[in-house]
């Protein structure tokens, strides 16, 4: 009898620690946070659950946020940059570059994901607030991939995330299969607030256009103020005289026209470019490569193909 009683007291003490272990288990699981990254500066980012109130100051990745089934309760916006057709609706916090602070706060935000150039002294608000503040950008293909992957982690899909990249790739493969050998020359010109530049570096232009085989001639020239860009130059760009030409505007189709016509077009020596005279001169549509296209990179890398190997496919 005695023996039954110590073999019935062994088993309630190991049901009890066994449930008081599985409670702990829970309690220490429930403590963890849902998410942690660094964004583009280094700064660790904490998630303490999945962000259901999300703002997007960036508005180069609002078209890829919502291709990865994200959803924001607040955006900024630009000038010549069109809103993905899901975020019509969404509540705009203001410019890029003139953010309304009160308005993204009233908006109580769970995560904000902000632009390196406009918003990096934005993270002590956002700090002080209690508010998870993440900047990202997008400057290559390699660059959308990472972003595909943080942002299914974030909405959590990272099942449909994975599946859009291994679509997007091959996409990408069957388009940059048999290109000629030679490698025709470019520049790319941004006209941007009453300025031009070349783009040397780190532009999803610039990504493409070397997936296709080009070679840019602003490759090797310094810098500017921006390491990315080379200054406009017309003396240089004679010079170099490049295949083919491609400008594009941050801004409306107004102020693009008025700065070529006013910056290029008004130099006598613009004429004389050998990618003038052969009308291979072309504007890049924004949507395709000023804003970021997301996990419809395939399209702007189409485009520019049909450009470089079959210009008379594509409406000038």
């Amino acid at each position: 009898m005695k023996k039954w009683i110590v073999i019935t007291w062994i088993a309630a003490s190991l049901t009890m620690t066994t449930a008081c272990g599985t409670d702990l288990q829970q309690d220490q699981a429930s403590s963890s946070p849902y998410l942690t990254f660094q964004d583009l500066n280094g700064a660790t980012v904490t998630l303490e659950k999945k962000p259901e109130r999300i703002v997007i100051l960036n508005n180069e990745l609002t078209e890829l946020f919502y291709q990865v089934g994200g959803e924001a309760v607040g955006i900024a916006t630009s000038a010549g940059v069109n809103t993905p057709a899901e975020a019509t609706g969404v509540k705009q916090v203001g410019l890029i570059n003139s953010i309304n602070m009160e308005e993204v706060l009233q908006l109580k935000p769970d995560l904000v994901i902000g632009q390196p150039l406009f918003h990096k002294d934005l993270s002590s608000t956002f700090a002080d607030s209690g508010i998870p503040f993440a900047i990202l950008t997008v400057k290559s293909i390699e660059d959308i991939r990472s972003n595909v992957r943080l942002f299914g982690q974030i909405n959590g899909k990272e099942q449909q995330a994975e599946i859009a990249i291994t679509d997007m790739d091959a996409r990408l493969d069957d388009l940059t299969t048999d290109l000629p050998v030679n490698k025709p020359s470019y520049a790319i010109i941004t006209l941007m607030m009453n300025t031009a530049s070349m783009q040397k570096s780190f532009s999803i232009a610039l990504d493409i256009a070397e997936m296709l085989h080009m070679k840019n001639i602003a490759e090797n020239l310094p810098s500017g103020k921006m390491p990315s860009s080379v200054p406009f130059s017309m003396e240089k760009l004679v010079e170099l005289n490049p295949d083919h030409l491609f400008i594009v505007v941050h801004g409306t189709d107004e102020d693009g026209q008025r700065m070529i016509e006013s910056q290029l077009e008004s130099n006598p020596a613009w004429s004389s470019l050998q990618a003038v005279k052969s009308d291979r001169l072309h504007v890049l549509p924004p949507s395709m490569f000023v804003t970021n296209p997301g996990l419809k990179v395939s399209e702007s890398v189409e485009y520019l193909k049909q450009l470089m190997y079959s210009p008379d496919s594509v409406k000038k």
